[in-house]
């Protein structure tokens, strides 16, 4: 069997490995075509476009590599069928079922790959690609440390207003700390014109506070500079501008972790989490929709069969995108738009591969 696995695995990476160098040229030269316009208005440097565009090739790769896949299967297994092949190894008493062995362990070895470079260095290769492209190419500055008209809630109930913020400095200016209860009604209220955060504490210059007790009385103190212990940096109050696919398993968490302790809704960086597991895993998903319309191209024909397997693949894709959008508009769990499609889609194909291999 040892020499039977070889012989079919070497019969799948040849067209994987033309497939892989094809799309890869596909997403170079797409990619080129797609920011064009931008490389010219903004007189970008051919190294610096060069670098841009390899850099953003593994992300984007492993975005469409199980379209690769599919195609691998079908112009590998398809023409064993076709030259009778697989008929007579049939005839031999081999089980259809463990024919496709080879094709699925390299499904999930690609899978393993994918799932391993996602969750580490491919969304790292592809931030650096966005850090050429905004701050080489459009000239932008990315890592500004002054900001202003800043809302955002904090920890223990409570939301800061700030006029202007300086992350380098560590200063604020015009800033209002408004403090709620369990009940969410306001106790008590901190106005302040400047505030500095120095050795783990914010120091408070010029302000006032006004405490609100059960009977909603006011009681107003005016200060001249006050220390508060508050949990909350200056870089807690600002993000950097980073989209959920550039970054990595342990990025992503802390984020995730950071935006629950300030009360923001962290959809979108959850459903990136589990979409980072999920998606590798299109691989099998393709290579077990595959085979049974590899096994219909006898039939059918190649150019029909692809057809249809390519339809049911993108098909699959659009579900994936869908239920997606629908995790990150908090509309569904994350964990159930991201692993929905492969479960669903999963168990047609292996539905699907069971009928087949009793033709």
């Amino acid at each position: 069997m040892k020499i039977l696995d070889r012989y079919l695995i070497s019969h799948f990476l040849k067209p994987l490995s033309a497939c892989g160098a094809i799309f890869t040229i596909l997403v170079f030269v797409g990619h080129f075509f797609d920011k064009m316009s931008i490389f010219s208005n903004y007189h970008a440097h051919v190294p610096d476009m060069f670098l841009y565009l390899v850099l953003g090739i593994p992300y984007w790769l492993n975005v469409v590599f199980p379209v690769a896949t599919l195609l691998a299967l079908m112009f590998s297994l398809g023409p064993l069928l076709q030259r009778g092949e697989i008929t007579a190894m049939r005839s031999a008493g081999i089980p259809s079922l463990r024919l496709y062995v080879p094709f699925l362990a390299m499904g999930v070895l690609i899978s393993l790959i994918s799932l391993v470079g996602g969750l580490t260095f491919f969304p790292s290769i592809s931030s650096k690609a966005n850090v050429i492209y905004r701050q080489n190419i459009k000239k932008e500055q990315i890592y500004n440390t002054l900001r202003d008209h800043i809302v955002v809630a904090g920890r223990d109930h409570q939301r800061f207003t700030i006029g202007t913020l300086d992350t380098g400095t560590g200063t604020v200016t015009n800033i209002v700390i408004d403090q709620f209860d369990d009940q969410l009604h306001l106790i008590n209220t901190l106005s302040a014109q400047q505030g500095r955060y120095r050795d783990g504490q914010w120091t408070f210059n010029r302000g006032n506070i006004i405490r609100y007790d059960a009977n909603r009385n006011i009681q107003q103190e005016t200060f001249q500079e006050k220390v508060l212990d508050i949990h909350e940096k200056p870089e807690d109050f600002v993000y950097e501008n980073r989209k959920p696919d550039d970054m990595t398993h342990n990025e992503l968490r802390q984020r995730i972790r950071h935006l629950t302790e300030l009360g923001v809704p962290s959809f979108k960086e959850q459903v990136a989490l589990h979409m980072q597991f999920a998606l590798p895993f299109a691989n099998v998903v393709v290579i077990l929709l595959g085979i049974p319309f590899a096994l219909k191209s006898l039939k059918k024909g190649n150019v029909q069969t692809i057809a249809y397997a390519f339809g049911a693949t993108f098909f699959y894709w659009g579900t994936v995108s869908v239920l997606q959008s629908s995790g990150e508009q908090g509309l569904l769990p994350a964990w159930v738009a991201a692993w929905t499609p492969n479960f669903v889609f999963g168990i047609l194909a292996a539905w699907l591969l069971q009928r087949s291999s009793k033709v």
